[in-house]
């Protein structure tokens, strides 16, 4: 497909970029606030570079939601498709092997979620 994006794919990117850039510069700046409101297991150097890769998701969706045709976003729809899946599958292996905060499944329904719209985005723009 070329052409013009539509109008829901230039909101879920936008919807992406907010999340992820209040996650990232969450994880990024005080991974050891997160680990103390949720109880969640966590080395800060290692929250840092998940935060930090989180943000680089954000910029592409910020450049995603600027973007105006397919062939612009489609590397970037393929990689957030790649993220959210084994995103959710490391959480829900997480989950089954160690004992992780309720939260987590805030974390799992996020992902499965933007897995989902990233999959629809992908498969409309394919047909």
């Amino acid at each position: 497909m070329s052409g013009e994006l539509a109008s829901l794919t230039r909101y879920i990117f936008l919807m992406a970029f907010i999340l992820q850039i209040l996650f990232g510069v969450w994880f990024f700046i005080s991974p050891e606030s997160w680990s103390a409101i949720t109880a969640w297991p966590s080395e800060d150097a290692a929250g840092r570079v998940l935060g930090a890769a989180i943000m680089v998701l954000a910029l592409g969706s910020l450049l995603a939601y600027r973007a105006t045709s397919w062939e612009q976003v489609e590397l970037f729809v393929i990689m957030q498709i790649l993220w959210n899946l084994l995103g959710l599958v490391a959480m829900l292996w997480a989950y089954a092997t160690i004992t992780l905060p309720v939260i987590a499944w805030l974390n799992i329904g996020l992902l499965a979620l933007f897995l989902v719209l990233f999959l629809y985005v992908y498969y409309s723009a394919k047909q």
